[in-house]
């Protein structure tokens, strides 16, 4: 008796196992090509690109500038997304690594058309002191996440990896991690 309810914990321990990790959604770190297009959603596609023209020209920095834009597209529905942004790397869910060294975003524009007269695309200081805060962005069509990166010269020549965590929240609720590299 004994043991055939050892036997049918472990089958029943290990199909819990495979339905956690092949669920939709899960939160494996999938790696992405600079430039790639993903789907994060039902008819939301998102791409990640560095640039080397910045739009953050007024911006003071110590280091080099890494610019990194995230273009959305909802197509023609509507579409919301979320995620955490702080200047402190242990708190931020967008960040450069560069081996086990994280570097947060330094400075944030949004871009999104949709919102009319609300589209100010202003640039936000991000500051270190403040906690993370979770960002909810509702839009339509197509839109953009600047975000600017102060890389110490000596770290500026080094291979750059984008490590990514967002939230599609509508059309569906899909949790997605993407390593990128620039």
């Amino acid at each position: 008796m004994i043991r055939r309810l050892l036997i049918l914990t472990v089958v029943a321990g290990l199909g819990i196992q495979t339905a956690f990790s092949q669920s939709p959604g899960s939160d494996s770190v999938k790696p992405l090509k600079s430039g790639e297009t993903v789907q994060l959603a039902d008819g939301l596609s998102f791409k990640v690109t560095r640039i080397a023209k910045s739009p953050f020209t007024e911006v003071k920095l110590r280091g080099q500038a890494v610019v990194v834009v995230l273009d959305l597209d909802a197509g023609r529905k509507s579409a919301t997304i979320s995620y955490q942004l702080s200047a402190n790397p242990k708190l931020s869910e967008i960040y450069l690594a560069d081996g086990a060294q994280k570097i947060a975003p330094f400075a944030v524009i949004e871009d999104f058309p949709s919102w009319g007269s609300d589209n100010d695309k202003e640039v936000e200081i991000l500051d270190p002191a403040e906690k993370a805060g979770g960002v909810n962005l509702n839009f339509e069509k197509k839109g953009s996440i600047s975000l600017l990166f102060d890389v110490p010269l000596e770290q500026a020549k080094t291979p750059q990896k984008l490590s990514i965590k967002i939230r599609a929240v509508k059309p569906s609720d899909e949790l997605h991690s993407f390593v990128v590299n620039l």
